[in-house]
Protein backbone atom coordinates (compact mmCIF):
# COMPACT_ATOMS: atom_id res chain seq x y z
CA UNK A 1 0.00 0.00 0.00
CA UNK A 2 1.96 2.47 1.54
CA UNK A 3 5.88 2.98 2.88
CA UNK A 4 7.77 0.47 4.96
CA UNK A 5 4.89 -2.15 6.53
CA UNK A 6 6.62 -5.60 5.63
CA UNK A 7 3.74 -6.23 2.96
CA UNK A 8 3.43 -3.04 1.89
CA UNK A 9 3.21 -2.59 -2.14
CA UNK A 10 5.74 -0.41 -2.62
CA UNK A 11 8.03 -3.87 -2.63
CA UNK A 12 6.21 -5.92 -5.25
CA UNK A 13 7.29 -5.42 -8.66
CA UNK A 14 5.08 -3.00 -10.26
CA UNK A 15 4.03 -4.29 -13.89
CA UNK A 16 6.19 -2.85 -16.72
CA UNK A 17 4.24 0.84 -18.48
CA UNK A 18 4.43 1.57 -21.69
CA UNK A 19 7.61 3.42 -23.05
CA UNK A 20 7.03 7.26 -20.97
CA UNK A 21 8.12 10.21 -22.78
CA UNK A 22 10.82 12.04 -21.91
CA UNK A 23 10.02 13.95 -19.31
CA UNK A 24 9.49 17.61 -19.02
CA UNK A 25 11.13 20.56 -16.96
CA UNK A 26 9.57 19.82 -13.28
CA UNK A 27 8.21 16.21 -14.14
CA UNK A 28 10.06 13.17 -12.71
CA UNK A 29 9.04 9.55 -13.25
CA UNK A 30 9.23 7.74 -9.67
CA UNK A 31 8.55 4.48 -8.46
CA UNK A 32 6.12 3.79 -5.15
CA UNK A 33 8.94 3.17 -3.11
CA UNK A 34 10.66 6.34 -4.20
CA UNK A 35 7.82 8.42 -2.93
CA UNK A 36 7.71 6.23 0.34
CA UNK A 37 11.41 7.42 0.43
CA UNK A 38 10.68 10.78 -0.81
CA UNK A 39 7.65 11.05 2.15
CA UNK A 40 10.24 9.39 4.93
CA UNK A 41 12.37 12.32 4.38
CA UNK A 42 9.98 14.76 3.95
CA UNK A 43 8.15 13.86 6.91
CA UNK A 44 11.93 14.29 8.83
CA UNK A 45 12.74 17.25 7.63
CA UNK A 46 9.23 18.85 8.39
CA UNK A 47 9.16 18.18 11.72
CA UNK A 48 12.76 19.19 12.46
CA UNK A 49 13.86 15.16 12.91
CA UNK A 50 15.98 12.98 11.30
CA UNK A 51 15.24 8.96 11.40
CA UNK A 52 19.17 8.50 13.92
CA UNK A 53 17.57 5.14 14.98
CA UNK A 54 15.19 3.46 12.38
CA UNK A 55 11.97 4.43 14.35
CA UNK A 56 9.96 5.88 11.26
CA UNK A 57 10.23 1.68 10.15
CA UNK A 58 7.44 1.39 13.08
CA UNK A 59 5.88 4.57 12.36
CA UNK A 60 4.94 3.97 8.73
CA UNK A 61 4.25 0.20 9.28
CA UNK A 62 1.28 1.04 12.04
CA UNK A 63 0.18 3.85 9.56
CA UNK A 64 0.49 1.44 6.41
CA UNK A 65 -2.02 -0.98 8.79
CA UNK A 66 -4.08 1.18 10.08
CA UNK A 67 -4.71 3.77 7.37
CA UNK A 68 -3.84 2.55 3.94
CA UNK A 69 -2.48 5.26 1.30
CA UNK A 70 -2.32 7.99 3.47
CA UNK A 71 0.44 10.13 3.68
CA UNK A 72 1.84 13.12 6.73
CA UNK A 73 2.06 15.16 3.58
CA UNK A 74 -2.17 15.14 3.13
CA UNK A 75 -3.57 18.05 4.17
CA UNK A 76 -7.20 18.30 3.14
CA UNK A 77 -9.27 15.93 1.51
CA UNK A 78 -10.48 17.41 -1.60
CA UNK A 79 -7.22 17.41 -3.06
CA UNK A 80 -8.26 13.94 -4.12
CA UNK A 81 -10.79 15.47 -6.24
CA UNK A 82 -8.53 18.77 -7.17
CA UNK A 83 -5.45 16.44 -8.81
CA UNK A 84 -7.98 14.07 -11.04
CA UNK A 85 -9.86 17.04 -11.91
CA UNK A 86 -6.47 19.38 -12.86
CA UNK A 87 -4.86 16.39 -14.55
CA UNK A 88 -7.86 15.71 -16.75
CA UNK A 89 -7.57 19.28 -17.92
CA UNK A 90 -4.18 19.19 -18.37
CA UNK A 91 -4.38 16.09 -20.59
CA UNK A 92 -5.81 18.40 -23.10
CA UNK A 93 -2.37 20.74 -23.28
CA UNK A 94 0.36 20.36 -25.76
CA UNK A 95 2.33 20.13 -22.80
CA UNK A 96 -0.06 18.36 -20.15
CA UNK A 97 3.09 18.62 -17.61
CA UNK A 98 3.79 21.87 -17.90
CA UNK A 99 0.00 22.47 -17.93
CA UNK A 100 -0.35 20.25 -14.73
CA UNK A 101 2.12 22.69 -13.15
CA UNK A 102 0.16 25.77 -14.02
CA UNK A 103 -2.70 24.64 -12.93
CA UNK A 104 -1.79 23.60 -10.15
CA UNK A 105 -0.22 26.99 -9.08
CA UNK A 106 -2.87 28.67 -9.94
CA UNK A 107 -5.24 26.14 -7.49
CA UNK A 108 -2.96 27.02 -4.92
CA UNK A 109 -3.49 31.22 -5.55
CA UNK A 110 -7.53 30.17 -6.07
CA UNK A 111 -7.69 28.54 -2.48
CA UNK A 112 -5.82 31.70 -0.70
CA UNK A 113 -8.31 33.47 -2.77
CA UNK A 114 -11.15 31.37 -1.30
CA UNK A 115 -9.36 31.51 2.19
CA UNK A 116 -9.93 35.51 1.93
CA UNK A 117 -13.48 35.02 1.12
CA UNK A 118 -14.47 32.04 3.45
CA UNK A 119 -12.44 33.05 6.90
CA UNK A 120 -15.12 32.62 9.03
CA UNK A 121 -14.63 28.22 7.84
CA UNK A 122 -11.59 27.47 6.26
CA UNK A 123 -7.66 28.06 7.30
CA UNK A 124 -4.58 28.11 5.45
CA UNK A 125 -2.58 25.39 6.76
CA UNK A 126 -4.03 23.19 4.27
CA UNK A 127 -3.32 24.69 1.20
CA UNK A 128 0.13 23.21 -0.60
CA UNK A 129 2.37 25.38 -1.61
CA UNK A 130 0.79 28.72 0.08
CA UNK A 131 4.58 29.80 1.32
CA UNK A 132 5.91 30.38 -1.77
CA UNK A 133 3.16 31.39 -3.82
CA UNK A 134 3.74 34.77 -3.46
CA UNK A 135 6.97 35.00 -4.75
CA UNK A 136 5.49 33.32 -7.59
CA UNK A 137 7.36 30.22 -7.54
CA UNK A 138 5.45 26.22 -7.24
CA UNK A 139 5.28 24.11 -4.44
CA UNK A 140 8.34 22.12 -4.48
CA UNK A 141 6.09 18.62 -3.61
CA UNK A 142 2.76 19.34 -5.30
CA UNK A 143 -0.35 17.57 -4.61
CA UNK A 144 -0.12 15.70 -7.54
CA UNK A 145 3.25 13.96 -5.84
CA UNK A 146 1.72 13.87 -2.41
CA UNK A 147 -1.46 12.40 -2.84
CA UNK A 148 -0.73 9.55 -5.95
CA UNK A 149 -0.38 6.74 -3.63
CA UNK A 150 -3.78 7.85 -2.12
CA UNK A 151 -5.29 8.19 -5.60
CA UNK A 152 -3.80 4.59 -6.28
CA UNK A 153 -4.95 3.12 -3.46
CA UNK A 154 -8.91 4.45 -2.52
CA UNK A 155 -9.50 3.12 -5.84
CA UNK A 156 -10.01 7.15 -7.75
CA UNK A 157 -7.23 6.45 -10.55
CA UNK A 158 -9.53 3.46 -11.57
CA UNK A 159 -10.57 0.10 -10.03
CA UNK A 160 -8.05 -1.77 -11.97
CA UNK A 161 -4.91 0.17 -10.65
CA UNK A 162 -5.26 -0.12 -6.96
CA UNK A 163 -2.16 -2.38 -6.87
CA UNK A 164 0.40 -1.12 -9.30
CA UNK A 165 0.47 3.30 -9.46
CA UNK A 166 1.23 4.03 -13.04
CA UNK A 167 3.26 6.87 -13.86
CA UNK A 168 1.70 10.36 -13.73
CA UNK A 169 2.78 11.29 -17.00
CA UNK A 170 1.70 7.70 -18.81
CA UNK A 171 -1.64 8.79 -16.68
CA UNK A 172 -1.74 12.13 -18.68
CA UNK A 173 -0.80 10.34 -22.31
CA UNK A 174 -3.52 8.06 -21.76
CA UNK A 175 -6.01 10.27 -20.56
CA UNK A 176 -5.00 12.84 -23.79
CA UNK A 177 -5.59 9.65 -26.28
CA UNK A 178 -8.92 8.99 -24.52
CA UNK A 179 -9.87 11.96 -25.37
CA UNK A 180 -9.26 11.52 -28.76
CA UNK A 181 -10.28 7.84 -29.60
CA UNK A 182 -13.39 8.54 -27.26
CA UNK A 183 -15.79 8.72 -30.38
CA UNK A 184 -14.30 6.45 -32.46
CA UNK A 185 -16.37 3.19 -32.32
CA UNK A 186 -16.33 -0.19 -34.46
CA UNK A 187 -19.33 -1.68 -36.39
CA UNK A 188 -20.96 -2.81 -33.26
CA UNK A 189 -20.71 0.67 -31.24
CA UNK A 190 -18.08 -0.15 -29.09
CA UNK A 191 -15.16 1.99 -28.41
CA UNK A 192 -11.64 1.87 -30.44
CA UNK A 193 -9.84 2.66 -27.28
CA UNK A 194 -7.77 -0.23 -26.07
CA UNK A 195 -6.26 1.51 -22.88
CA UNK A 196 -6.98 1.73 -19.59
CA UNK A 197 -9.53 4.26 -18.11
CA UNK A 198 -8.42 6.45 -15.57
CA UNK A 199 -10.95 8.68 -13.30
CA UNK A 200 -13.70 6.97 -14.91
CA UNK A 201 -16.44 7.85 -12.27
CA UNK A 202 -15.14 10.44 -10.65
CA UNK A 203 -17.78 13.25 -9.60
CA UNK A 204 -17.84 16.15 -12.13
CA UNK A 205 -15.45 19.07 -12.19
CA UNK A 206 -17.23 22.21 -10.65
CA UNK A 207 -17.54 24.67 -13.63
CA UNK A 208 -15.00 27.07 -13.98
CA UNK A 209 -13.05 25.75 -11.47
CA UNK A 210 -10.11 28.37 -11.55
CA UNK A 211 -11.96 31.36 -12.71
CA UNK A 212 -14.82 31.39 -10.05
CA UNK A 213 -14.62 35.37 -8.60
CA UNK A 214 -14.87 34.01 -4.75
CA UNK A 215 -12.18 31.39 -4.73
CA UNK A 216 -11.97 27.99 -4.20
CA UNK A 217 -12.57 26.31 -0.59
CA UNK A 218 -12.27 22.72 0.44
CA UNK A 219 -15.43 22.37 1.47
CA UNK A 220 -16.84 18.90 -0.37
CA UNK A 221 -19.97 19.41 -2.33
CA UNK A 222 -22.58 16.22 -1.16
CA UNK A 223 -22.19 14.35 -4.18
CA UNK A 224 -18.41 14.49 -3.98
CA UNK A 225 -18.46 13.48 0.04
CA UNK A 226 -20.38 10.67 -0.73
CA UNK A 227 -18.01 9.74 -3.57
CA UNK A 228 -15.37 10.08 -1.60
CA UNK A 229 -17.12 7.91 1.34
CA UNK A 230 -17.52 5.11 -0.83
CA UNK A 231 -14.28 4.94 -2.22
CA UNK A 232 -12.38 4.90 1.59
CA UNK A 233 -15.53 2.64 2.40
CA UNK A 234 -14.04 -0.21 0.54
CA UNK A 235 -10.00 -0.10 1.77
CA UNK A 236 -8.74 -2.97 2.67
CA UNK A 237 -6.16 -3.46 5.95
CA UNK A 238 -3.17 -4.73 4.45
CA UNK A 239 -2.97 -8.61 6.06
CA UNK A 240 -0.39 -11.28 6.33
CA UNK A 241 -0.02 -13.83 3.44
CA UNK A 242 -2.62 -15.97 5.47
CA UNK A 243 -5.23 -13.75 6.69
CA UNK A 244 -8.24 -12.56 5.00
CA UNK A 245 -8.82 -9.35 3.97
CA UNK A 246 -10.78 -7.23 6.34
CA UNK A 247 -11.71 -3.38 6.72
CA UNK A 248 -9.28 -1.18 7.60
CA UNK A 249 -9.60 1.17 10.25
CA UNK A 250 -9.71 4.08 8.01
CA UNK A 251 -12.30 2.58 5.92
CA UNK A 252 -14.51 2.38 9.57
CA UNK A 253 -13.83 5.70 10.40
CA UNK A 254 -15.19 6.53 6.95
CA UNK A 255 -18.37 4.25 6.98
CA UNK A 256 -19.01 6.23 10.50
CA UNK A 257 -20.00 9.83 10.68
CA UNK A 258 -17.65 10.78 13.89
CA UNK A 259 -15.60 13.50 13.21
CA UNK A 260 -12.42 13.52 15.58
CA UNK A 261 -11.24 15.57 18.10
CA UNK A 262 -8.65 18.18 16.91
CA UNK A 263 -5.11 17.75 18.53
CA UNK A 264 -5.89 14.34 20.53
CA UNK A 265 -4.14 11.18 19.98
CA UNK A 266 -6.74 8.52 18.61
CA UNK A 267 -6.31 6.75 21.48
CA UNK A 268 -7.77 9.14 23.48
CA UNK A 269 -10.85 9.89 21.35
CA UNK A 270 -13.71 8.09 23.03
CA UNK A 271 -15.76 8.47 19.73
CA UNK A 272 -12.79 7.58 17.52
CA UNK A 273 -12.23 4.31 19.08
CA UNK A 274 -15.24 3.50 19.50
CA UNK A 275 -14.77 2.99 15.44
CA UNK A 276 -11.98 0.34 15.98
CA UNK A 277 -12.62 -2.58 13.79
CA UNK A 278 -12.55 -5.64 16.48
CA UNK A 279 -9.48 -7.13 14.46
CA UNK A 280 -8.00 -3.80 15.30
CA UNK A 281 -8.58 -3.76 18.56
CA UNK A 282 -5.60 -5.31 20.25
CA UNK A 283 -3.56 -3.26 17.51
CA UNK A 284 -4.34 0.49 19.15
CA UNK A 285 -3.12 -0.93 22.07
CA UNK A 286 -0.04 -1.90 20.70
CA UNK A 287 0.30 1.33 18.86
CA UNK A 288 -0.33 3.31 21.81
CA UNK A 289 2.54 1.57 23.78
CA UNK A 290 5.17 1.52 21.43
CA UNK A 291 4.15 5.34 20.15
CA UNK A 292 5.52 5.91 23.99
CA UNK A 293 8.19 4.33 23.55
CA UNK A 294 9.26 5.64 20.78
CA UNK A 295 8.86 8.98 22.36
CA UNK A 296 10.94 7.96 24.99
CA UNK A 297 13.65 6.64 22.86
CA UNK A 298 13.65 9.73 20.79
CA UNK A 299 13.87 11.65 24.37
CA UNK A 300 16.81 9.57 25.16
CA UNK A 301 18.74 9.98 22.11
CA UNK A 302 18.09 13.79 22.37
CA UNK A 303 19.45 14.05 26.00
CA UNK A 304 22.61 12.06 25.16
CA UNK A 305 23.76 14.75 22.29
CA UNK A 306 23.08 17.45 24.54
CA UNK A 307 25.07 16.05 27.18
CA UNK A 308 27.59 15.23 24.90
CA UNK A 309 27.77 18.93 24.11
CA UNK A 310 27.73 19.99 27.54
CA UNK A 311 30.78 17.82 27.90
CA UNK A 312 32.85 19.52 25.17
CA UNK A 313 31.33 23.13 26.62
CA UNK A 314 29.05 23.61 23.14
CA UNK A 315 26.44 24.82 25.64
CA UNK A 316 25.04 24.67 28.99
CA UNK A 317 21.61 24.21 28.28
CA UNK A 318 19.58 20.78 29.96
CA UNK A 319 16.10 21.18 27.64
CA UNK A 320 16.35 17.79 26.68
CA UNK A 321 17.60 16.15 29.67
CA UNK A 322 14.87 17.74 31.64
CA UNK A 323 12.02 16.52 28.74
CA UNK A 324 13.41 13.22 28.96
CA UNK A 325 12.58 13.41 32.50
CA UNK A 326 8.82 14.88 31.90
CA UNK A 327 8.19 11.84 29.20
CA UNK A 328 9.37 9.32 31.18
CA UNK A 329 7.19 10.86 33.78
CA UNK A 330 3.96 10.60 31.50
CA UNK A 331 4.70 7.64 29.35
CA UNK A 332 7.36 5.18 31.06
CA UNK A 333 4.04 2.99 32.40
CA UNK A 334 2.88 2.76 28.37
CA UNK A 335 6.11 2.26 27.03
CA UNK A 336 7.30 -0.78 29.20
CA UNK A 337 4.01 -2.23 28.41
CA UNK A 338 5.37 -2.44 24.31
CA UNK A 339 5.10 -6.23 23.31
CA UNK A 340 8.33 -6.12 20.77
CA UNK A 341 7.90 -9.64 20.15
CA UNK A 342 3.89 -8.62 18.68
CA UNK A 343 5.53 -6.35 16.68
CA UNK A 344 8.19 -8.76 15.08
CA UNK A 345 5.66 -11.30 14.65
CA UNK A 346 3.26 -9.11 13.15
CA UNK A 347 6.15 -7.87 11.18
CA UNK A 348 5.42 -3.87 12.25
CA UNK A 349 8.60 -2.86 11.36
CA UNK A 350 10.59 -4.40 14.00
CA UNK A 351 12.70 -7.05 13.13
CA UNK A 352 15.22 -9.17 15.73
CA UNK A 353 18.20 -6.44 15.42
CA UNK A 354 20.34 -3.38 17.08
CA UNK A 355 16.80 -1.43 16.92
CA UNK A 356 15.11 -4.40 18.75
CA UNK A 357 18.34 -4.57 21.44
CA UNK A 358 18.00 -0.40 21.58
CA UNK A 359 14.44 -0.75 22.63
CA UNK A 360 14.42 -4.02 25.01
CA UNK A 361 17.33 -1.79 27.00
CA UNK A 362 15.48 1.39 26.88
CA UNK A 363 12.58 -0.51 28.88
CA UNK A 364 14.89 -2.09 31.47
CA UNK A 365 16.22 1.58 32.01
CA UNK A 366 12.67 2.46 33.01
CA UNK A 367 12.31 0.21 35.93
CA UNK A 368 15.81 1.96 37.25
CA UNK A 369 15.86 5.19 38.29
CA UNK A 370 19.08 6.54 36.56
CA UNK A 371 18.63 9.65 34.90
CA UNK A 372 20.10 8.50 31.86
CA UNK A 373 20.92 4.86 30.56
CA UNK A 374 24.56 3.99 31.32
CA UNK A 375 27.49 3.30 29.24
CA UNK A 376 26.35 -0.20 27.85
CA UNK A 377 22.67 1.41 26.77
CA UNK A 378 24.40 4.54 25.44
CA UNK A 379 26.76 2.45 23.50
CA UNK A 380 23.70 0.81 21.66
CA UNK A 381 22.44 4.24 20.34
CA UNK A 382 25.92 4.97 19.63
CA UNK A 383 26.28 2.07 17.50
CA UNK A 384 22.79 2.40 15.47
CA UNK A 385 23.32 5.81 14.86
CA UNK A 386 26.53 5.21 13.24
CA UNK A 387 24.84 2.02 11.40
CA UNK A 388 22.58 5.01 9.95
CA UNK A 389 24.37 7.98 9.79
CA UNK A 390 28.06 6.85 9.10
CA UNK A 391 30.31 10.08 9.32
CA UNK A 392 27.52 12.55 10.49
CA UNK A 393 26.92 10.24 13.90
CA UNK A 394 27.12 12.59 17.03
CA UNK A 395 27.10 9.93 19.36
CA UNK A 396 30.08 7.62 18.08
CA UNK A 397 33.04 9.48 19.28
CA UNK A 398 34.82 8.88 15.95
CA UNK A 399 35.96 11.59 13.62
CA UNK A 400 33.50 14.50 12.79
CA UNK A 401 31.31 13.78 16.11
CA UNK A 402 32.94 16.95 17.22
CA UNK A 403 31.59 19.03 14.24
CA UNK A 404 28.16 17.60 14.35
CA UNK A 405 28.20 17.93 18.15
CA UNK A 406 28.98 21.52 17.64
CA UNK A 407 26.57 21.96 14.12
CA UNK A 408 23.61 20.63 16.43
CA UNK A 409 23.97 22.96 19.28
CA UNK A 410 24.74 26.09 17.04
CA UNK A 411 21.15 24.91 14.75
CA UNK A 412 17.81 25.87 15.51
CA UNK A 413 17.17 22.15 15.69
CA UNK A 414 17.91 21.50 18.91
CA UNK A 415 15.05 23.20 19.64
CA UNK A 416 12.47 20.62 19.03
CA UNK A 417 11.72 18.50 21.50
CA UNK A 418 10.53 14.59 21.19
CA UNK A 419 6.96 13.78 20.76
CA UNK A 420 5.26 10.37 20.73
CA UNK A 421 4.98 8.66 17.56
CA UNK A 422 1.61 9.80 15.91
CA UNK A 423 1.32 7.39 12.96
CA UNK A 424 -0.21 10.30 10.68
CA UNK A 425 -3.13 10.47 12.83
CA UNK A 426 -2.93 14.16 12.81
CA UNK A 427 -3.08 14.25 8.86
CA UNK A 428 -5.72 11.33 8.92
CA UNK A 429 -8.16 13.13 11.16
CA UNK A 430 -8.16 16.42 9.35
CA UNK A 431 -9.18 14.17 6.29
CA UNK A 432 -11.67 12.11 8.46
CA UNK A 433 -13.45 15.63 9.53
CA UNK A 434 -13.42 16.96 6.20
CA UNK A 435 -15.22 13.52 5.07
CA UNK A 436 -17.91 14.12 7.60
CA UNK A 437 -18.24 18.06 8.04
CA UNK A 438 -21.68 19.31 8.00
CA UNK A 439 -22.88 20.64 4.85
Amino acid sequence: MVPVSSKHSDARARPSAPKAKQPAIGWVLISRAEVAMAEALLNDRQRGVVDELGLLSIHQAFADRLFPGTSVLHTRLRYALFVPWLMQTAAKAANPVKKLEQLEFELTGRLKLGLTNNAASEDDTGIIGSRVYEKGKPAAQPASFSYWSALTTWGVLGRDHRHAAPPRESVLDELGSERKTRSAVDLDGQSLSAGPTYFQDLPPQPPALLEDPKGVTFKLLAHERQYLRNRLRSIKAPTLEDETPRESFLAALARNTVRPLEKTELWDDAAVCACVPKEDEDLIDLARHISALGGIVRAVYLAFVEQACADKKYLASRVHREHLNKCRIAWGAEAMKADLEKLVSQRLGLEHNKLYALLEATQAWLTTSAALPKAPVRKLYADLERDRKQGRARLGGKAGASQQLRRWARSGERASTAGRLHFRWPSVSRLIRDLHEQP
